[in-house]
């Protein structure tokens, strides 16, 4: 398979960025290869994934396609097959999440594409008696296909100072500069194969810039996808207490798409999870606005 490895990051591959003029659409097999695109799905066995390739790679033509030049985040850790089929139901943590996750009874699925904003955030401070009242709030975007996950990780501080870094999970920090009010748009798709080979594509619609890798993830085939919002426990020193969430208004995820082996999973058809405090007061519920959109929309604490 084309492609280089990326230092340090065991089964990543990186690929050369197509020229701002290349054509996808008149690309050969061995053109998109070289670029570690994904080859047009056949028109005839996959007509909504190939439609979807074609109005993508149309819309990209002319973008800037950044060098996918990775900065682990963390040593990566070793794919492990689980040893319990996953369930269905949603894994999304109330405390911790807000959005949906849906279980596929229509096969593996191999495709998931969504778009969404990134919003501006607030500082919450922590109530009494926590100490860390100006300990920055940690507060992610997230969409997942079974266990590969992109998190575009924010941070804002006590004097509303906002950071920005797209991450794939178990992977490192991709070179998109994010701002708030960006529409972001991800492409996650994951091969039949003993590797378990993942793409990923991220776009920043707003700045026009794109980014794509694969990686050999070990992972079995997908069976959920899921999107929203998350916030994160505090660092050290005061490692064990939650975040307060940041003020963020809403969060749209929009045209989200998805198919599987046996037709096309719904996400907003699955569970949806509001989330919480520690008394059981919402913080943030999803709100499904049709089949293939929904807003994470934060609650005024009382």
């Amino acid at each position: 398979m084309a492609g280089k490895q990326a230092p340090g990051m065991k089964g990543v591959r990186v690929f050369p960025p197509p020229p701002k003029d290349f054509d996808a659409l008149a690309a050969s097999k061995a053109e998109l290869e070289r670029h570690g695109l994904p080859q047009r799905p056949d028109p005839h066995r996959q007509p909504g994934a190939a439609a979807l390739w074609e109005q993508r790679m149309r819309r990209y033509q002319g973008f800037e396609h950044l060098e996918p030049k990775l900065v682990p985040v963390d040593q990566p850790k070793e794919p492990v097959q689980p040893k319990e089929p996953v369930q269905p139901f949603s894994s999304l943590e109330p405390l911790v999440n807000c959005g949906y996750e849906l279980f596929s009874d229509l096969g593996p699925i191999n495709i998931l594409t969504v778009t969404w904003t990134i919003p501006n955030l607030n500082h919450s401070p922590s109530p009494p008696p926590f100490p860390n009242q100006d300990v920055p709030n940690h507060f992610h975007t997230f969409i997942g296909l079974g266990f590969n996950d992109l998190h575009v990780q924010m941070t804002v501080d006590a004097a509303e100072n906002v950071t920005i870094q797209a991450i794939a999970g178990g992977v490192g920090m991709m070179p998109l500069q994010i701002h708030p009010g960006d529409t972001l748009s991800a492409r996650l798709c994951l091969q039949d194969n003993p590797a378990g080979t993942a793409f990923y594509g991220v776009v920043n619609e707003t700045t026009a810039q794109t980014v794509n890798f694969r990686i050999d993830t070990g992972f079995p085939r997908a069976v959920t996808i899921n999107a929203g919002i998350t916030r994160d426990f505090s660092p050290e020193p005061f490692e064990g207490f939650l975040d307060p969430l940041a003020r963020f208004g809403a969060v749209y995820f929009d045209d989200i798409t998805a198919f599987a082996t046996g037709g096309q999973p719904v996400l907003t058809n699955g569970t949806a999870t509001t989330m919480v405090n520690n008394n059981g007061a919402a913080l943030a519920i999803p709100v499904r606005l049709n089949d293939h959109a929904f807003k994470a929309a934060f609650i005024q604490p009382s």
